[in-house]
């Protein structure tokens, strides 16, 4: 009878155990079961988002983006050249008087170089008080412009000899370097430009090869204009050099096209 009792007693125990041992199971089986559902999901969403990115834009290799440029020299039709004169007194009629003197031999020597009197055109005079040690006013620097602008490019070369003619006679005459203008620029630039592009659907074909199709373009960039001396062209650099007659105007243009085998 006893051993009867402590079997009985015994499969009691068992099932006991094992019903705890499957209980204590059960919360890290619903633990890792969530972990799973979570990465599943991120997983999912990031494969959905993929998806609509992919839709919405062409794949990197069905485009193509070159660059493509175009030049043409021209020749400035204007010449402009710019100076200053200036005087200091103790007063201001005294700056007046010796500026108006000054004026008058830059206006006469500009003359005589062959420059028209309607090519020269004196500015407004600016007058400056100048203030000593004690802070009081003690002179008056009155200063004015002088320009000389003529679509007469030869005719300017004996101009440009006038500066140091003025100077060997101490006139203050300051002169910057002259300037040669052309005045067609504007009209040039769509010109220019839808050359550029058609230059860079040159190259993009030129770069696919005949084994792939060019298609449509998907956008187009339009660079600076510059203005460059012949031999020193830097396209796309905006630079605007109006040192020479001669001159070489260049833009860029970026352009992405469809491509299809």
């Amino acid at each position: 009878m006893e051993a009867e009792g402590g079997g009985v007693g015994g499969e009691e125990t068992a099932k006991r155990a094992a019903t705890k041992n499957r209980w204590s199971v059960r919360p890290h089986e619903q633990l890792i079961g969530m972990v799973i559902l979570a990465v599943a999901f991120i997983v999912g969403s990031l494969s959905v988002d993929a998806g609509l990115r992919s839709r919405n834009e062409l794949p990197k290799t069905d485009q193509i983006t070159v660059t493509g440029s175009a030049e043409k020299t021209v020749t400035a039709d204007t010449f402009q050249w710019d100076a200053s004169v200036a005087s200091t007194q103790p007063t201001t009629s005294a700056a007046l008087a010796q500026l108006d003197a000054w004026s008058a031999q830059i206006r006469a020597a500009l003359d005589k170089a062959g420059a028209h009197d309607n090519e020269i055109t004196f500015g407004t005079v600016q007058v400056q008080p100048n203030t000593g040690q004690t802070g009081a006013v003690a002179t008056f620097t009155e200063s004015q412009t002088v320009t000389v602008q003529s679509r007469r490019l030869s005719a300017m070369r004996r101009v440009l000899g006038v500066s140091n003619e003025l100077l060997a006679r101490n006139v203050p005459f300051i002169a910057q370097g002259p300037e040669y203008i052309f005045s067609g620029l504007k009209q040039l630039r769509p010109v220019l430009t839808a050359e550029a592009t058609a230059d860079a659907r040159v190259r993009a074909q030129a770069a696919l090869g005949q084994s792939s199709h060019l298609g449509k373009s998907i956008s187009i960039s339009v660079g600076q204009f510059s203005v460059d001396a012949p031999g020193s062209v830097s396209i796309g650099s905006g630079d605007y050099n109006t040192s020479t007659v001669r001159q070489v105007v260049s833009v860029p243009v970026t352009a992405t096209y469809s491509t299809s085998s």
